[in-house]
Formats: C-alpha cells, sequence, structure tokens
C-alpha cells in the first residue's frame, strides 16, 4: 500500500501520523496510552514527547515530511504562526510559560543532527535560562522577526538551533558543528537531569507522558 502523499517510510513521526498499526511508540507503551496524540490538524499535529524529559513535554510536529521547521515555514508559515496562537494560551494555563525549541536538520545531514522529521519542543522553561546556557556553550546567536524567520535559513538549507517565547525569537549555531541530542542535554541541565539520562532512549518516563496526557485531554486546541 502506497505511503499517503507527504509521508515517508523512513520517520516514526510519519508512520504514527500516517495511522500505521505497528509504530515505535505502541512498541514501547504497549497502548497504555493507546495514542500520544493531543491535537491533529491538517498542516500541524501536537504531541506528547515519547520520552518527556518533564511533565508538560510536548511537540508540535508538521504532518507533511520536512526536516525543518525553517522548510515549513516556507510553505506554511501561517499555519504554524496560528497554531502556536493556539497552543500557547492553553499550555500556559496547564503547565507554565513555555520555552519552544528546535534542532533545524537539513537533508544534507543524512541524519547527524539526529533529527529526520521536523518537530518543535514545548518545555516548561523560561527563554532567559535556555538562552544563557546556549551562549555559555559558546553558540553564536541572532534575533528572528518571529518563528516566521526560520524560512531564510530552510530555504538555504543551513541547520540552526532555535529558541523563542511569545515575544522573542533567536536562532543558534547556524551551519555549526554540534552534538547529536543538543538540546535535550541544554533542558536536562536545567531540569538537573545528569548526562545521560536527558537521552531519549535512556529513560523514557513513561508515567510523565501519561500525565501530561491526562492533563490535555480537555484542551480545546484547533489546529490547521
Amino acid at each position: 500500500m502506497p505511503e499517503p502523499a507527504g509521508f515517508c517510510v523512513g520517520s516514526d513521526f510519519c508512520q504514527e501520523l500516517g495511522g500505521a498499526a505497528d509504530t515505535t511508540f505502541r512498541r514501547v507503551y504497549g497502548g497504555r496510552p493507546a495514542e500520544r496524540v493531543v491535537s491533529q490538524g491538517a498542516t500541524v499535529s501536537l504531541l506528547a514527547d515519547m520520552s518527556p524529559l518533564t511533565y508538560g513535554h510536548l511537540l508540535l510536529v508538521s504532518n507533511r515530511h520536512y526536516v525543518s521547521f525553517g522548510e515549513v515555514m516556507a510553505e506554511c508559515a501561517e499555519a504554524v504562526t496560528q497554531a502556536l496562537g493556539e497552543i500557547l494560551p492553553q499550555y500556559q494555563k496547564s503547565f507554565g510559560e513555555p520555552v519552544i525549541m528546535e534542532h533545524g536538520s537539513t537533508k544534507r545531514m543524512n541524519g547527524s543532527a539526529c533529527i529526520t522529521h521536523a518537530h518543535l519542543h514545548l518545555l516548561p522553561l523560561r527563554f532567559a535560562q535556555v538562552d544563557a546556557v546556549m551562549k555559555r556553550d559558546g553558540l553564536a546567536s541572532a534575533p528572528i522577526d518571529g518563528i516566521a524567520g526560520l524560512r531564510r535559513l530552510g530555504l538555504a538549507g543551513l541547520p540552526y538551533f532555535y529558541c523563542g517565547d511569545g515575544d522573542t525569537h533567536r536562532v543558534y549555531g547556524v551551519a555549526q558543528a554540534t552534538p547529536r541530542q543538543y538540546l535535550r542535554s541544554v533542558a536536562g541541565r536545567l531540569l538537573g537531569i545528569d548526562a545521560p539520562e536527558w537521552d531519549y532512549a535512556v529513560v523514557v518516563r513513561k508515567h510523565l507522558l501519561s500525565a501530561t496526557i491526562e492533563e490535555t485531554a480537555d484542551w480545546l486546541v484547533p489546529l490547521p
């Protein structure tokens, strides 16, 4: 059976959002809970992170297969901006002020960034905290005019890190070499999680996903 348009065989997100019966999530969680989708629109979907670092760790995922939100913004900037406008007020009520982070990959990186499908992390952390850690790590940074500003990097095929909140948006380490799961390591340091326990394959924290799914069960977040 052919894959739906815009999906690919190699991405767990594509398989999960495409309705595949055998997915990594189902193998790890064994049907408890049955799914981790908070809300699904035509363009983007909101999911609980399968290996959450903390309560309230969510992912905004593009439904079609892109490797970065820079690529998504080149075609769907209005939809992503609208989606975040729906999500952020509800997130703040449930979990507190969120920071939004992304490891933007490129097709030329052949998975070296450990990102095969575009997704934004939403975590109950302060932008200023994350910004300070990344600057201490020596990543060059620059402001952008909203998350739609990632479009330029997507069109240029440049890897980057993005960090922002409702008001401030910055990119870091554009085209710089960085370790795998770097953003999880940043969040882990701020959450008091020692290496390598922030690695998504080392500790899964199923109880945090279950609690996050329970909290978001009644959210009303229509997504474009």
